[in-house]
């Protein structure tokens, strides 16, 4: 079924990094800290005109849970588990999500993420901002839970512009999906990737690194540090810009070249996964999950604009939708104890920005990395 092969396909760090986890995944998303819900049920432009399914009907074989204000619930047609977070609101979550928080975590929620962590078996995205506006207060508060885990990545407080992959404008950065040479199975995650690999990062932080002692660097492109990788980058005309204080912990305003949009770190101890990103993949000003902007069209428009390599977005529209199902997860201890299932990569009809069919397709596989 291509539905349930895209979602294997969203396991690939899980798959080639060889830990397992069952495949009826829970994935959370929090909405709890002032985070948008733009691109979960459906993604708009500013005149409201449909540009794509939203991820939850997309990536419809996993368990779609949130946290947030209960009375989303009918609108994203999903679980709510609760308004804040709680271990008890996580423990059977696989996958957590927090998209670009504007609100500070309490000690207590803090505490929370950390207990699920420890759990193992766990990913984590945490995706944080530019320094623009009130970026910086969303990198604090995103390096504050990379802190509590025990993590070495962070969002260091300055922009990454390029001027020449860019939407327009030199802050509206066309990411180039270029894993760094060391990465396990690297063909695996580009195969097919046309263009080279695009994602949109609308005024993106850049990743750092923060080393053992506690001194921050620049996280380098091209590998070199055990456990963590490089997956989408600026072109080699990146540059580090500085918009408001505080100063960038490792890089330097002016700073050219080719920087880390989104990483990768494995903890192999607890078989988790970590993803980093200097953008968010819903919510914020224009997700990662955006299959176009600003008359930039990375989909291939001249070809059928397909979902999931199903009926076109025209065909969809006056079809009848199905329902949202509401499904409350299975017990953390039953979901592991299923076995796993195994896809071909060759089976997975891939949803990526620098392909025919959109953003989706890109941002699969690094949304459902918990399978092999």
């Amino acid at each position: 079924m291509k539905k349930a092969a895209i979602i294997m396909a969203v396991f690939v760090f899980f798959g080639v990094f060889g830990f397992a986890m069952a495949s009826a995944t829970t994935i959370g998303i929090d909405l709890s800290h002032g985070e948008s819900d733009k691109g979960l049920a459906v993604l708009t432009d500013k005149d409201g005109n449909v540009l794509a399914e939203g991820m939850i009907k997309t990536i419809s074989d996993v368990n779609w849970v949130y946290i947030g204000d209960p009375a989303l619930a009918d609108t994203l047609g999903i679980q709510n588990i609760g308004d804040k977070i709680t271990y008890d609101a996580l423990k059977d979550v696989d996958f957590l999500i927090l998209g670009q928080p504007s609100q500070a975590f309490s000690p207590d929620e803090i505490q929370a993420i950390v207990q699920w962590w420890n759990d193992g078996n766990r990913i984590l995205w945490v995706a944080a901002d530019s320094d623009y506006g009130d970026g910086p207060n969303r990198i604090d508060f995103a390096d504050t839970v990379l802190d509590a885990i025990g993590a070495n990545l962070r969002v260091d407080q300055a922009s990454v512009e390029d001027a020449t992959s860019n939407a327009g404008a030199g802050y509206r950065v066309i990411g180039l999906v270029n894993p760094d040479p060391d990465t396990p199975e690297k063909d695996m995650i580009t195969k097919d990737l046309a263009n080279g690999g695009k994602v949109l990062f609308h005024g993106p932080g850049v990743v750092a690194y923060v080393d053992e002692s506690g001194n921050w660097k620049p996280l380098p492109v091209g590998g070199g540090i055990e456990n963590i990788y490089v997956i989408v980058t600026s072109s080699d005309d990146g540059q580090i810009v500085e918009n408001t204080d505080p100063a960038a912990n490792a890089y330097t305003a002016g700073d050219t070249g080719k920087f880390p949009l989104m990483a990768v770190q494995l903890f192999p101890d607890k078989k988790n996964v970590l993803i980093v990103s200097g953008e968010t993949p819903y919510g914020g000003y224009e997700p990662m999950w955006a299959p176009e902007y600003k008359a930039y069209s990375l989909t291939g428009r001249s070809s059928s604009p397909t979902l999931l390599s199903g009926p076109s977005m025209s065909s969809r529209s006056s079809a009848k939708k199905p329902q949202p199902r509401l499904v409350k997860p299975a017990p953390r201890a039953e979901r592991l104890a299923a076995p796993a299932v195994q896809l071909p990569w060759s089976a997975s009809p891939l949803y990526r920005l620098s392909s025919t069919r959109g953003g989706s397709e890109f941002f699969s596989p690094f949304l459902c990395l918990l399978n092999h």
